[in-house]
């Protein structure tokens, strides 16, 4: 039986006139990538990821060139006390630990796979890519759960990917008959798949799809649509 759920979203796109942002990019460093994915854990983004990313943009900039060893080493000059305190100013925490200590892991995970920009990520194979974030990864570092594995992967470059978080939940809980469930894996891949099928045939990315949909219900949660 065919899913009724990716001609449901179809239509929900054309009805609400969603589109994919013109200016939608990807991060050129994978340090900003890595801070991106963690600081938007239950955080606003517009209100708190994106002045954050600014302060560390001020001091490490978004280069293709900044690697995961100069964050490190950044972050071990103050400590992840100070660095939250003093340079990101963001005490904000992700499974019992601060969101920069987190952040610190990610990059030396990648660091002991021989990968120090996003480059060298981009370089890998998708199955390689996948192996090492959505297993390896989530396994490795806690507070890394299936949601913000794929939300960095496409933030690395994988656009196939998408970010099944709360907002879009509560968006799918509008589109057909259901009621997703927030981490249920059966939940994740069902939404994904609509994504990924609706994105084929508007000739976008899923990951830019997932995008304007995200901001389509964050601008709805704000107030700012109808």
């Amino acid at each position: 039986m065919t899913d009724p759920l990716p001609a449901q979203l179809s239509a929900f796109v054309q009805k609400q006139g969603i589109v994919v942002d013109p200016e939608f990019s990807l991060h050129p460093s994978g340090v900003h990538s890595v801070v991106n994915c963690v600081f938007s854990a239950q955080a606003r983004f517009e209100v708190v990821v994106l002045p954050l990313l600014k302060r560390l943009n001020d001091r490490l900039p978004d280069v293709p060139e900044l690697t995961f060893q100069t964050f490190v080493d950044d972050v071990d000059s103050l400590g992840v006390q100070g660095y939250a305190e003093d340079i990101l100013r963001n005490r904000q925490q992700l499974s019992g630990r601060l969101k920069v200590e987190v952040a610190r892991e990610v990059a030396a995970f990648f660091i002991r796979h021989g990968i120090q920009t996003a480059n060298d990520f981009r370089a890998l194979g998708d199955e390689v890519a996948e192996q090492l974030v959505l297993v390896e990864l989530v396994r490795d570092v806690k507070g890394i759960g299936p949601t913000l594995a794929h939300y960095l992967l496409w933030l690395m470059g994988r656009e196939d990917h998408v970010k099944v978080d709360s907002m879009l939940v509560r968006l799918f809980a509008r589109i057909g008959d259901w009621q997703p469930r927030l981490g249920h894996d059966g939940d994740r891949v069902r939404i994904t798949e609509a994504i990924c099928e609706v994105a084929t045939q508007m000739g976008t990315t899923p990951a830019r799809l997932d995008n304007a949909l995200w901001q389509f219900e964050s601008r709805r949660a704000a107030g700012t649509h109808d």
